[in-house]
C-alpha cells in the first residue's frame, strides 16, 4: 500500500504544482473566478480601477509560496514518506492539510465555484494518499 500511496501523493503534488505554476505564470486565469466571487467584478472592471496589477502580484506571490510547498512535499515524500518514517507522515498531514484545507475553506467562504471543486479534488487525492498506508506508519512493529 505504501508504494501506491507514494504514486497517489506524486499525482497530488503534481496537481498542486501545476496550479502553483499557473498562479505564477498566468495569474489572471487563476484569479478570475475568485475576483468575481469576492467583488462581483470582472477582470476588465478591476483593470479599469487600477487594482489588477496589485492583485496579479499578490497571486504570483501565493503561487510562488505554493510551489515551494510542493517542492518541499516532494522532498518529504522521497526522503521519509516512502521509507515509512513517521515524521514524514506527520509533515504531510500538517503541511498538506493546512494547504488543501485552507484552499477549500477559502473557496467556500467566498463562494468561488471554480476553486471549490479544484480544492476538493486535491483534498481527496491528498487524504487517500495519506490514509491508505497508515498501517505502514502506525501499525504494530514485528518483534525481531
Amino acid at each position: 500500500m505504501l508504494k501506491v500511496a507514494v504514486i497517489i501523493l506524486i499525482v497530488m503534488l503534481a496537481y498542486g504544482g501545476i496550479y502553483s505554476l499557473m498562479g505564477i505564470i498566468v495569474p489572471k486565469v487563476v484569479m478570475r473566478s475568485a475576483l468575481m466571487a469576492i467583488t462581483g467584478k470582472t477582470l476588465a472592471e478591476a483593470r479599469d480601477a487600477g487594482y489588477l496589477g496589485a492583485l496579479s502580484g499578490e497571486r504570483r506571490s501565493c503561487g510562488l509560496y505554493a510551489l515551494t510547498t510542493t517542492i518541499a512535499g516532494f522532498f518529504i515524500l522521497f526522503v521519509g514518506f516512502r521509507k515509512a518514517q513517521r515524521w514524514a507522515w506527520w509533515s504531510f498531514l500538517i503541511v498538506g492539510g493546512i494547504a488543501w484545507l485552507w484552499w477549500l475553506i477559502f473557496g467556500i467562504a467566498i463562494g468561488d465555484k471554480v476553486q471549490i471543486p479544484l480544492a476538493a479534488i486535491g483534498m481527496v487525492i491528498f487524504l487517500v494518499g495519506l490514509l491508505l498506508p497508515i498501517k505502514a506508519f502506525f501499525g504494530k512493529k514485528e518483534a525481531q
